[in-house]
């Protein structure tokens, strides 16, 4: 699109905001007075002079998010804490989605990730500076999954930037706070709470407790809070990979769909159907201590610790019958149910290929697996702060501060599988023969609200689930951060300008990933009697580094004399019967697996498995990435009581320059087997999926940027209840790191060759990649307008409305191109699509927000006691990235329609609340389709979904609260299709969690 496109736009939205302020003056005009006038500017109180110490109940903490979002001289929204170690919700996410404009994500039932006006690039900062979190160590979104609410005091979520804050978030930027020593009330602060919860599925009970103590004489104060928790929550789960019908074959040769068309029909199916039986279980505790002391009339230092740490564990059971047949996806049978959605037209004289969805599906599916899997987080992090304020009284007033942080996440990830490939033939009717498998007859159902599935075979024994493979790999991600700033504030007229603000900052953020996989020393040069192979080698291990592999060999439970294996006794007497796999039906009967904790520890479950495993780093997936910025801003504070017909105003305008040095090291590593290159492999790269490459060296990219960030923000107050706010602001945000420092790696299938004297025989071939890490990408940049009119109304009572427009100039996007890649022979024969990382154009991201807050005391009792808080935000994005039909896809993790209704009341001892979170279809990315022909872009889109929450809560006396809360009570699920709305994609099963809980304070 280009600028001319957008100018009227950009026109029309300033029009619409300056009409909305004239009216409202008009409105006011006659009324008003110079007095009035005066009393809106004293009105416009600093962040410090607004803060809430102590806040108690629903309606102050209210009334007191509404005080910040007046004060402030941008547009902002806040939630402020009950009371101490009391936000709204379970977690600080589960807060942040009643904020107007903010969307989040779930796992496991809990809010984690989130967006603001539907972009996820938003810088999380932490007292107003640089926050390292685990889960952003990679990442751009903020997650908020080892932070509990009891460690915060309010969120401020700021919409429009200012040059003295921080860069980073394109859409805004989350200021997370915590309780300041000196600020607090004089004498001695405690508090401690301890609740039981329990969800609708796992029925299990799980604990949070924390505690807080603080301190204040006027010239010293401390304060320290420390938690424990652990929950566990459902997580059933289903998640179907797309792919193609029949790619190889040319067409439906069976005439699934009765329409005569054998060439043509592709069919979008799963590379299995199956279901995720998982629980997660989070462990969190952690500690954050102030210190503050008034050094002298002039100097205040403080210092500052905020620790986290989390380890997470996702275990469970899958199913799955294969949904591959000779490497071709051509399992479906009559009787499967499919609907015709669209044609895309052939290229380079392909055949056009009508696209099918997949309601039914009536399967012959080759072999079954059953797999126990455990999949971890475990993250730990340490912000710590050093700071010197200066305030003598004069004019100047100003600090220097010093941000140290570590953060590390290591996931892991232990599989193992049992089952009875297709390829294992037995001898099933003793006439001296082996016999292929009889394949497994199963229909799977996608209409109802939870896919069912129905069969005839016995899967909770080893019948048919003779043999197990194992294997585990883990990925380490470890960061340093550490920024020095200095801070300045001069007051001094100069026109409307009062005071101006200058600063500097250098910051350096030093990430380092590495990629293991845990290798067994079990490659021979064959397992079976292969005539290609030396009858003397068969049977016999390889040689050296060969010897590895990544994806050990099938093995019999029973043993094998031929390989020297002896029967798996010890690991055959472990397996038990799964039986619960939540409200997915046709498992009932039993599904033979490990208890997932057994494999909690991957070296201890790989050596036991398989003796002499041992982990060995991936160099292809290693990166090390330092990015330093330094900048320096410069602000004017403005503020002119009389204002523009009589209309008072007052803002800021300045300039931040930010310059970005990135330096990304990388592993090089061959693309190609030959000897002595990689570890595994087996004979002669045979089993190239089976290798890990060693690297060759490493390659140094070294690259800068410079961005010139202008903004202003205009605030009039046409009466002393209302504010009209304007603000503009160019706005940039690092990318994710994946998409800057990982280099390429490709998978690899086997299929059969024919040569030209007939033969048969196995090759090895590229079947697609990742080359996402592009040393070279840029940050995401755009042009970010904002205006709003805020009513005052009453005490505790808001009616606002906004419209934005983000205009996003650079953007970073993941998709497919094709390439060639030769087999393990040496012979080019075949194009794969590999996922590769690059900057695209302009986007726009526009809409509006309505946001309404009121307590209700003007009612007579008792419903006096009332309060609601309504809100609703309409955000529309186009991306330049479009589907198979032309349609430009919305900006990743966007809702386009969002609304929170909140209502509560509180009487006395007595309050309760009940709030109610919808948004509409949500855009996830692209969609994996894994196919060798041209890549076809579909989109990957969650339905709309709503949460429903209620808390009730109970004060005997001044020292205690009791209190109980529901989440998710109408046990909403997340459920996802692959770009048609009959093509199911995925699905989250989400459970009801009932909360008591008690909190005493001094």
């Amino acid at each position: 699109m280009n600028t001319s496109a957008k100018l009227p736009l950009k026109l029309s939205l300033l029009a619409v905001s300056c009409a909305l302020a004239l009216s409202v003056a008009q409105a006011q005009q006659n009324s008003q007075t110079q007095d009035d006038a005066t009393t809106a500017s004293d009105n416009k109180k600093s962040d410090k002079e607004i803060e809430i110490i102590t806040v108690k109940g629903i309606r102050r903490a209210q009334e007191a998010a509404i005080d910040v979002k007046r004060a402030a001289s941008n547009i902002v929204d806040s939630i402020v804490a009950e009371d101490i170690g009391k936000l709204p919700d379970a977690t600080i996410a589960d807060s942040l989605q009643r904020i107007t404009g903010v969307q989040i994500d779930r796992t496991a039932g809990e809010g984690s990730s989130l967006n603001v006006r539907g972009m996820p690039q938003v810088l999380t900062t932490l007292n107003g500076e640089q926050f390292l979190s685990p889960w952003s160590i990679t990442n751009v979104q903020a997650n908020y999954s080892d932070i509990p609410s009891a460690m915060i005091s309010s969120v401020d979520v700021h919409k429009s930037m200012s040059a003295s804050m921080i860069a980073g978030g394109i859409s805004g930027v989350v200021d997370l706070k915590t309780r300041k020593p000196l600020e607090m009330s004089q004498g001695w602060t405690a508090s401690a709470g301890l609740e039981g919860s329990r969800g609708s599925i796992t029925e299990k009970d799980n604990h949070d407790a924390n505690a807080f103590v603080g301190f204040n004489n006027g010239d010293i104060g401390f304060t320290l809070a420390a938690f424990n928790s652990n929950s566990n929550s459902a997580n059933y789960q289903m998640y179907e990979d797309s792919r193609m019908a029949w790619p190889n074959a040319g067409g439906d040769p069976t005439d699934l769909n009765d329409n005569g068309n054998t060439v043509n029909d592709r069919f979008l199916v799963p590379a299995g159907y199956g279901v995720k039986a998982y629980v997660m279980e989070r462990e969190r505790k952690g500690f954050a201590g102030s210190l503050q002391k008034v050094l002298n009339a002039s100097w205040t230092a403080s210092a500052d610790v905020f620790y986290t740490k989390m380890d997470q564990f996702d275990r469970g059971i899958e199913t799955q019958f294969n949904g591959s047949n000779n490497s071709n996806y051509d399992v479906l049978r009559p009787g499967s149910v499919l609907t015709e959605e669209a044609t895309v037209p052939g290229i380079d004289g392909a055949p056009d290929r009508v696209l099918h969805s997949l309601q039914v599906a009536v399967i012959e599916a080759p072999d079954f697996q059953a797999t126990t899997r455990s999949r971890q987080n475990h993250t730990d992090a340490t912000n710590t702060n050093l700071q010197l304020n200066f305030d003598d009284g004069g004019p100047f007033t100003g600090s220097v501060r010093y941000v140290y942080a570590t953060a590390e996440k290591v996931y892991e990830d232990a599989t193992f599988q049992q089952g009875t490939p297709a390829w294992y033939w037995i001898d099933a009717d003793n006439n001296g023969q082996n016999d292929p498998r009889d394949p497994f007859l199963v229909t799977v159902d996608y209409r109802p609200e939870y896919p069912t599935f129905s069969y005839t075979d016995d899967l909770s024994g080893v019948d048919r689930l003779n043999l197990y493979q194992a294997y585990a790999y883990g990925i380490k991600d470890e960061a340093t951060m550490d920024a020095f700033r200095a801070d300045g504030k001069y007051e001094y007229e100069l026109g409307d300008f009062s005071s101006f603000e200058f600063g500097a900052r250098v910051g350096t953020r030093d990430v380092d990933t590495t990629r293991y996989d845990y290798l067994t020393p079990t490659a021979r040069y064959s397992t079976w009697s292969d005539p290609s192979v030396d009858p003397d080698l068969w049977y016999q291990m390889l040689p050296g580094d060969q010897v590895w592999q990544r994806y050990p060999d099938w093995r019999d439970f029973k043993g094998d004399a031929n390989l020297g294996l002896p029967a798996a006794t010890d690991l055959q007497s472990q397996l038990i019967s799964y039986t619960d796999f939540g409200p997915f039906q046709g498992f009932e009967s039993g599904v033979a697996g490990l208890d997932p904790k057994s494999l909690d520890n991957l070296a201890q479950f790989m050596d036991f498995v398989y003796p002499g495993a041992q982990k060995f780093n991936d160099p292809a997936k290693a990166y090390n990435v330092e990015e330093r910025a330094t900048s320096a801003y410069f602000q004017g504070n403005f503020d002119n009581a009389i204002g523009i017909w009589g209309i008072p105003y007052s803002g800021n305008l300045g300039l931040q320059v930010v310059r970005t040095d990135r330096t990304v090291v990388q592993s090089e590593v061959p693309l190609y087997y030959e000897a002595g290159n990689h570890f595994g492999g087996g004979a002669n790269g045979s089993q190239s999926w089976n290798a890990v490459f060693k690297s060759t060296g490493t390659k140094v990219t070294e690259i800068d940027f410079t961005d010139y960030l202008p903004s202003a923000n205009i605030n009039f107050f046409p009466h002393d209840d209302v504010v009209v706010r304007f603000s503009y602001a160019k706005t940039m945000s690092r990318n994710d790191l994946i998409n800057v420092g990982e280099g390429l790696t490709l998978w690899y299938q086997e299929y059969t060759v024919t040569d030209e004297d007939g033969t048969e025989r196995v090759v090895t071939s590229a079947g697609g990649g990742n080359d996402q890490g592009n040393p070279n990408v840029k940050p995401w940049r755009a042009v970010n307008y904002n205006s709003s009119a805020e009513w005052y109304f009453a005490e505790g009572g808001i009616l606002g409305a906004g419209i934005f427009l983000i205009d996003v100039k650079s953007a970073t996007e993941t998709l497919q191109e094709q390439r060639q890649y030769a087999d393990s022979d040496g012979v080019i024969r075949r194009s794969v699509n590999v996922w590769t990382t690059k900057n695209v154009g302009a986007s726009d991201l526009k809409g509006f927000e309505l946001g309404y807050k009121q307590s209700y005391n003007f009612l007579p009792e008792p419903f006096n006691g009332l309060g609601s808080e309504l809100n609703y935000t309409y955000s529309d994005s186009e991306s330049t990235d479009r589907d198979l039909e032309g349609n430009p896809f919305p900006l990743q993790s966007n809702s386009k329609h969002q609304y929170n209704a909140v209502l509560w009341y509180q009487a006395g001892p007595f309050s309760t609340r009940v709030a109610y979170n919808w948004r509409s279809k949500q855009f996830n990315g692209r969609v994996g389709l894994n196919t060798n022909e041209a890549p076809i872009s579909l989109g990957n889109w969650a339905k709309d979904a709503g949460y429903l929450d209620a808390s009730i809560n109970y004060d005997p006396n001044q020292h205690l609260t009791v209190y109980l809360q529901g989440t998710n009570l109408t046990e909403t699920n997340q459920r996802s299709y692959a770009q048609f709305e009959s093509q199911f994609h995925s699905m989250s099963v989400q459970e009801r969690r009932i909360t008591l809980g008690v909190r005493a304070r001094l």
